[in-house]
């Protein structure tokens, strides 16, 4: 039992989750991460000198099953930031958790001890007489799986997901919306008194100091904003040039802020399949023909929070499985 191997495909939080509660029961789990980091959508990117959380900024749980975990572990810090309208109205700080000193250091701890592969595009599942094998780009991966477990957003899944047709309907079906997010270096200070701004607009979603986190430390003391499109605007501009997206974010917050910005430095990034519309309730999806399984953020319950309820779930699911001897074990093979 405590030699099953099990293929992990796609290393955010989903990914991690379940790649953590295997190893604490002995499993052997390798991550293959299209990337070329792990992280998801809590990765964290280079600006100047700097860092900065492109993703997700912050955990607002929900459930006490979420809350307690956060509390439990190590490297989350809790922080409340000054919270102003799009307006200029000040509102209730936000009381929320985050990874420190960024975001993707999370991922990073959950997933120590699995085998990692990042710039590993894995295009197809299929299975032999000895058990589940992967195939990268036209390349066929050698190693044989008990299980494996796809983690990505619903459009990567499908394609994985041909030889469980019910999977497969399932992850065809969701449709997503994509994101736009521009990460700001300043040259001077703004002297903008909240560190959060959200609201209506008809381009942002929210503007975040991500140099305020704790423990940020900015190694350049420059001021760093992170400024998110809302859903309706990164549609329509879906396609857009990014040097075009990033100016009109700037211009935006320009407006908002009423001041000038002086950028030393900028990246954006789109994150195409940032949020799902789910066609069902379930919480993890598993075919118990195949070992095969989905754990995401697209199933029933969305965001950072959905990502490790699906995953939890999904490794009740296995270690179910494993007790009840469900899986039949691969067989050594010796590869020439």
């Amino acid at each position: 039992m405590k030699h099953k191997k099990i293929a992990v495909i796609g290393a955010g939080l989903s990914g991690a989750t379940v790649t953590n509660r295997l190893l604490q029961a002995g499993y052997q789990v390798t991550i293959y991460e299209k990337g070329r980091a792990t992280g998801g959508r809590l990765s964290s990117c280079r600006i100047g000198k700097d860092s900065a959380d492109l993703g997700a900024p912050w955990f607002e749980p929900t459930t006490d099953q979420f809350r307690q975990w956060l509390a439990s572990r190590p490297e989350i810090i809790r922080w409340k930031p000054a919270h102003s309208n799009f307006s200029g109205a000040v509102l209730n700080p936000k009381s929320v958790y985050l990874s420190g000193p960024r975001q993707s250091a999370l991922i990073q701890n959950l997933i120590k001890g699995a085998m990692i592969h990042t710039d590993a595009n894995i295009t197809s599942l299929y299975t032999d007489s000895f058990g589940l094998r992967l195939r990268r780009d036209r390349e066929k991966i050698k190693s044989l799986y008990d299980a494996v477990i796809v983690t990505t957003p619903a459009p990567q899944a499908a394609a994985l997901l041909k030889g469980s047709p019910h999977l497969h309907h399932i992850a065809k079906s969701t449709s997503t919306t994509p994101t736009w997010v521009a990460v700001i270096s300043l040259k001077e200070k703004s002297g903008i008194t909240p560190d959060l701004l959200s609201g209506q607009n008809s381009t942002l979603y929210r503007a975040t100091r991500d140099s305020s986190k704790p423990g940020k430390n900015s190694w350049s003391r420059k001021e760093v904003w992170v400024l998110e499109a809302n859903t309706e605007w990164s549609e329509r501009y879906r396609d857009s040039d990014h040097t075009i997206v990033g100016r009109a974010l700037v211009k935006a917050f320009e407006i908002l802020t009423k001041q000038p910005m002086e950028i030393s430095s900028i990246k954006v990034h789109q994150w195409l399949h940032s949020h799902h519309q789910p066609i069902t309730n379930e919480k993890y999806l598993w075919d118990q023909d195949s070992n095969v399984g989905v754990c995401s953020d697209w199933l029933y319950h969305q965001g950072a929070e959905g990502a490790w309820l699906s995953a939890n779930a999904l490794a009740d699911q296995i270690l179910y499985c494993t007790r009840t001897n469900t899986f039949s074990p691969i067989q050594d093979v010796v590869f020439s």
